[in-house]
Formats: C-alpha cells, structure tokens, sequence
C-alpha cells in the first residue's frame, strides 16, 4: 500500500507511559540529527534530563521541560500537540499527576 495515510495512533493505555514518551522523544531527536547535547544546548534542558527521559526513568516530565523540548526539535503544529499529549499520557498513565523537578540547562 505505498502513498497510504498514516496509521491512526493505536496506542492502549499499557503502551502509553514513560518508556513511549521517551521513544517518541528519542524518534523526533534522531530524525533530527541531534545528539543529546545538542538537543540540550538547543532546548535548555539538561543532558540528564533528556536521556532520563528518553529511557523512561522519568515518570511524570513537567510540561515546562515539554514545550522547552519540544520547542528545541522545531516542533509545531500537530507534531507539537500530539508530542506535548504523549507527556501528559506519560504523567497520568500511573494515575497521579505530580510534576518531577528537571535542572534546566544555564550556559
């Protein structure tokens, strides 16, 4: 089926969490071209921050630390929105919603 529309997202609730933010993070990074570093350097988030996220080790990323990411791969748009929802599905897919603090990057 070459030229087909994307897929609709068919994500469940047990697909949905850190580990897919941090695939989707990692996804929009690399198309990018970006190391970690220079997605940091871009975003003003840590290097840590990126890869904790990236692996899933951060449960519920700060919407703060979102949209600076996501302002840093050039995301807008639908892109944007759906990366920005993919966090927030990671927040609440254990059932709570408090934030974890990131130290932002200060060059």
């Amino acid at each position: 089926m070459s030229g087909a529309a994307p897929a609709p997202d068919t994500t469940t609730p047990a697909d949905e969490g850190p580990a897919s933010f941090g695939r989707l993070l990692r996804s929009h990074r690399t198309s990018l071209g970006a190391t970690q570093r220079l997605l940091a350097a871009r975003s003003t988030v840590s290097v840590r921050a990126i890869r904790d996220l990236e692996h899933g080790r951060v449960d519920r990323p700060r919407r703060d630390t979102v949209r600076l990411i996501a302002a840093g791969l050039g995301l807008s748009g639908q892109a944007r929105a759906d990366f920005e929802r993919a966090a927030e599905r990671s927040a609440t897919a254990d059932g709570t919603s408090a934030p974890v603090a990131h130290r932002l990057f200060r060059p």
